[in-house]
């Protein structure tokens, strides 16, 4: 019965995983625009930026992004 249980627990997942709808495009636009941002903040290697969607047994999604930067930029005040 603990067995059967965990099948189903994994099922759900691997369903829900399914829904999050983000193939490799959409995790590289997703790459793409969050290194925009922190360019301009940080000098950022863009070989180093990850994104990582994923998704809970409830339908949240989990949405994690790291990246290395070797600096912090000037930030110029606008007036």
């Amino acid at each position: 019965m603990k067995n059967a249980k965990r099948g189903v627990e994994r099922i759900k997942k691997v369903i829900l995983q399914d829904r999050t709808g983000a193939p490799d495009d959409v995790i590289n636009v997703l790459k793409s625009d969050i290194f925009d941002v922190l360019d301009g903040f940080f000098e950022v290697n863009p070989h180093s930026v990850v994104a990582e969607i994923q998704v809970d047994n409830v339908g949240t999604y989990e949405i994690k992004f790291s990246a290395r930067a070797f600096r912090v930029r000037g930030v110029r005040k606008t007036s």
